[in-house]
């Protein structure tokens, strides 16, 4: 007999709506519910709608998060869409960010405090703690060893953290685990770098098809030569080195290569350095003289003017003896004596800014019209081009200190007006050309300007794109940004090998200040420790968006299975092991697992056409989700983060069991209540502040009771507890059937 072929499997409507509703409740659980589209007079665009819903999500699960948007895509709308539930909100930001996010909350129809940096460093009182905490330019506080990251991680503990920076990480990935370490604690320096994508949103225009009409291109660089001025390089790489610290170091490579940086942006920088290394050396041969001798510590303690390289000695006296027959004092001398010289050099020699002030002219010329702004690290090297250009209509000058124009001293806000969208200046205020520190690179809308020009390279290579970030922005009516940079006056070859030498003397030093950064960094724009993880995560939420079902069909009460064809065997859903929140899982074989390349290869896998339910596959899925449950209720949320923190809560613990066991016995029955409240304190996860408050209140000398009690206070407040279920529950499980 002829086999019969089974007649093809015809599906219902009703078929694909489950369908559609299962896919949309799986897409919910990654995204969140959508973000509302207006927050007072703003209207919001998609890709902010998007990103907000997300945060919010990543903030619920994982008590914080980073929106890492490129610069010019509007991070600040879309954060306060995301924390638009706050009621007593704090914005942390550079201060000269202040007037722009009072004008933002205006328009969003929000209050919240606003603190800055500069007065979290200063130790400057900031008020009651808030219930919500966003953190503009958050890379400010990437150091840990700072005053203000300490000040900033106490508003964190135990309240929602949102982070925005375009650029978090301009030196090492550890930067940017220290500001995720705000909300993650010491976690953040022992998860993967997909486990830590989890906790961040970062998309750029590239992956925004949709904004690229609204955003001007950017052109190649263009580089200009500014002459040669070689001999004083090799004299700054003969220079004498300065005398070490008392407790060792590597003074000598950080002060050559601190110089050279400052030579490669303009002859008034290198003099400006010069002559204020004189005056170190003037002050530490007189303190030296006096028979004391400053510590590594206190040569940090000094910041050097217009860059803040923690790189020279402090002006305070030490008060370390110094050695007694050393030569110190000699070296010193050699130190101040080739310093000299090289002052003399520099003053007889071509200067090289003249022919920086020429190729500036040249750019005015070709732009005749646009508005140009010149970026440079260094406060001399804005002053030394202004000096040259000042006689030209339309040139102004920006520093920390104030605006410069033809008529005399203006507000910072003033020049910023011009600058950006509105009503055009009159032309006897059209500024032509702006010549500004990096007092610009962050937070400011400058679309006004077409032209973009580097006087110098940066320290860090992130500072290139926050420049150009500044003028490529949503709202633009230019179609390109022309980038141009001013070489450093040697060849390229020379340079790096000077480069190469001081990074010889100093790869231990970088371990240990942290050094970093290059004399010529390429213009690749922002460093991306974790891009493979980051850009899986924007290509799962992309597909996923596809999956979002329409509000009444989202509204229904969805079945928790559906099967879709797809070029693979599995499945894929959501499930909420007790007392954690929803995860999405999927098949990896015989086991189960949340790991994100596995998430996003289930993802691809479907497609949008319904199949029907297996109930043997089905069963099996279960099963295999329901271990998966069983597994992760088991592993302890400390998730063994160091082992300082595991040290300080191992002895939180010990000191909880010997009260209870030497409580008397007619107490005990009440201790053991407290005491079971407060081992959580032991396991609840909090960030780099409730770390600190732990480790206080390991060493407190409080009597047992009033300790104790402290203890479990800490546990129930600051611990971010996950919604509660009893049981392992699967609210949504898709079978995915091969094609």
């Amino acid at each position: 007999m002829t086999a019969r072929r089974a007649p093809p499997v015809q599906m219902q409507p009703a078929h694909r709506a489950r369908l559609q509703r299962v896919m949309d409740t799986i897409a919910r659980a990654v995204l969140g519910d959508p973000a509302p589209w207006r927050i007072g007079d703003v209207t919001l665009r998609p890709h902010q709608v998007e990103a907000a819903a997300r945060l919010r999500e990543i903030i619920a699960q994982h008590g914080g998060a980073m929106l890492a948007d490129s610069v010019g895509l509007g991070k600040t709308y879309t954060a306060l869409a995301a924390c638009l539930d706050a009621a007593n909100l704090l914005v942390v930001a550079p201060a000269a960010l202040r007037a722009m996010w009072q004008d933002a909350l205006r328009h969003a129809h929000r209050t919240a405090r606003i603190v800055s940096f500069e007065a979290l460093s200063r130790g400057a009182p900031v008020g009651p703690a808030p219930d919500f905490v966003l953190v503009d330019e958050a890379h400010h506080v990437r150091n840990p060893n700072t005053r203000r990251y300490p000040a900033l991680a106490r508003f964190c503990t135990g309240v929602p953290v949102l982070l925005l920076s375009a650029t978090p990480v301009h030196n090492s990935v550890q930067e940017l685990r220290h500001q995720l370490g705000l909300f993650l604690g010491a976690r953040a320096h022992t998860l993967s770098e997909i486990e830590l994508a989890a906790c961040i949103v970062r998309r750029d225009s590239a992956s925004l098809p949709e904004l690229r009409p609204a955003l001007p291109a950017v052109g190649a660089v263009r580089w200009l030569e500014c002459g040669d001025d070689s001999a004083l390089l090799d004299q700054l790489q003969e220079l004498p080195p300065p005398v070490p610290p008392a407790d060792g170091g590597h003074a000598d490579a950080l002060v050559a290569l601190s110089l050279i940086r400052q030579w490669a942006s303009s002859r008034a920088a290198l003099r400006t350095a010069l002559r204020r290394r004189l005056s170190v050396a003037d002050a530490l041969l007189a303190a030296l003289e006096a028979g004391r001798y400053p510590t590594r510590t206190e040569l940090r303690a000094w910041t050097m003017g217009d860059g803040a390289l923690q790189l020279a000695f402090p002006e305070l006296v030490a008060a370390t003896p110094a050695p007694a027959g050393s030569a110190l004092a000699d070296s010193v001398r050699a130190h101040r004596s080739a310093i000299c010289a090289m002052l003399v050099a520099a003053d007889a020699a071509p200067d090289p800014d003249a022919r920086r002030a020429d190729a500036l002219r040249a750019i005015l010329e070709q732009h005749a019209g646009a508005v140009i702004i010149v970026f440079s690290e260094f406060a001399a090297t804005v002053t030394a081009l202004h000096r040259r250009l000042a006689h030209l209509p339309g040139i102004a000058m920006l520093t920390e200190r104030g605006g410069l124009v033809a008529s005399g001293r203006v507000p910072r806000r003033d020049i910023l007006r011009q600058l950006a969208p509105g009503p055009a200046p009159p032309d006897h205020q059209r500024i032509a050309l702006l010549v500004t520190t990096d007092v610009l690179s962050e937070g400011v809308n400058l679309q006004r300007a077409s032209v973009v020009v580097h006087a110098d390279l940066p320290w860090s290579p992130a500072r290139v794109e926050q420049r150009i970030g500044r003028v490529r922005r949503l709202g633009s009516t230019h179609r390109e940004i022309a980038v141009y940079a001013l070489r450093p006056p040697a060849a390229t070859e020379r340079i790096l090998n000077a480069e190469d030498r001081l990074r010889a003397k100093i790869s231990a030093a970088a371990r240990s200040v942290g050094v970093a950064g290059l004399v010529m960094p390429r213009m690749l724009g922002i460093i991306e420790p974790e891009a493979s993880a980051v850009a899986q995560h924007a290509e799962l939420v992309a597909e996923l968006e596809r999956w979002r079902a329409a509000p009444s069909a989202a509204d229904s009460d969805s079945p928790v299975v559906a099967a879709v064809r797809a070029t693979r065997a599995g499945f894929i859903a959501v499930a909420v092991p007790p007392g954690q929140r929803p995860a999405v899982v999927v098949s990896a074989g015989a086991a189960a697992t949340t790991a994100l390349p596995q998430v996003l290869d289930a993802v691809r896998a479907c497609t949008h056409v319904a199949a029907p339910v297996d109930e043997a596959c089905e069963r099996a899925a279960r099963c295999a989700v329901l271990e998966w449950c069983a597994r992760r209720a088991t592993v302890a949320p400390l998730d063994a983060p160091s082992a300082a923190v595991a040290r300080v809560r191992r002895r939180l613990l010990r000191r909880i069991d010997a009260i209870a066991s030497r409580a008397p016995r007619h107490l005990r029955p009440e201790l053991a209540t407290i005491a079971r409240e407060a081992r959580r304190a032991a396991t609840v996860v909090v960030g780099a502040g409730g770390e600190r408050v732990l480790q206080e209140l390991a060493d407190s000398p409080m009597a047992d009771l009033p300790w104790l009690t402290a203890v479990r206070t800490f546990a129930s407040m600051h611990g971010r507890q996950s919604a509660v279920t009893a049981d392992p529950a699967i609210t949504a499980l898709l079978l995915l059937v091969p094609r």
